[in-house]
């Protein structure tokens, strides 16, 4: 098991396992956080892996360097087996946002997906993964967890993209390869559909 931490397209990659890369491996506590980011942001790094034998440990260690802000979203699937996206920021995107105090992550998800896309008739299958990456916000380091789930369109609805908040289109798209949509995405959702398609293997 591994934790990889985006920031903007590379990896910070917490692992316990000495063999996970030959190149670009530190021990965990040898590095001065702050400077990798500053590497990763200058393309100096291309990737980082940092090693420690104590999985967890280091991962709650890695995670009291910055505010850490949890979010929850989904992939929501219809029955031409088409995928709800969201087009912001010049990326194609998928529906999620940060939970409200008292909420479950499953409550958030649904939320945000009917607040930023206008559909209705959803429902969680299963949970699928968290990802996590790193952003600055008012001169401060942050680290969001999103939870994400698989979900399924139980009836058509109309689409109406939330645009007070940058949304400027919301589509179903069939994802059949790493080309449209993906190529214009980000790591983690690309990860998420890695994730996705393996899962669906297995299944067969």
């Amino acid at each position: 098991m591994s934790y990889k931490v985006y920031i903007f397209d590379k990896a910070i990659t917490i692992t316990d396992n000495l063999n996970e890369s030959s190149e670009n491996l530190y021990a965990f506590s040898s590095v001065n956080l702050d400077e990798v980011i500053t590497k990763l942001q200058a393309n100096l790094l291309p990737e980082i892996f940092l090693y420690h034998p104590h999985l967890d440990e280091a991962w709650e260690k890695f995670k009291m360097h910055f505010d850490v802000i949890e979010a929850a979203g989904g992939i929501v699937e219809n029955d031409e087996h088409k995928y709800l996206f969201i087009f912001r920021n010049g990326k194609w995107d998928l529906p999620k946002g940060k939970m409200e105090p008292g909420e479950e992550p499953a409550e958030t998800a649904i939320r945000e997906v009917k607040e930023e896309c206008g559909i209705q008739n959803i429902e969680i299958d299963h949970f699928l993964l968290d990802t996590y990456h790193l952003f600055n916000d008012n001169n401060k380091k942050r680290l969001k967890i999103t939870h994400w789930f698989k979900m399924n369109e139980q009836e058509k609805s109309a689409l109406k993209p939330q645009t007070e908040e940058g949304i400027e289109r919301v589509e179903w798209i069939e994802v059949t390869s790493d080309d449209f949509p993906l190529e214009n995405s980000y790591e983690n959702i690309k990860l998420l559909f890695s994730d996705l398609k393996k899962l669906q293997n297995l299944q067969k």
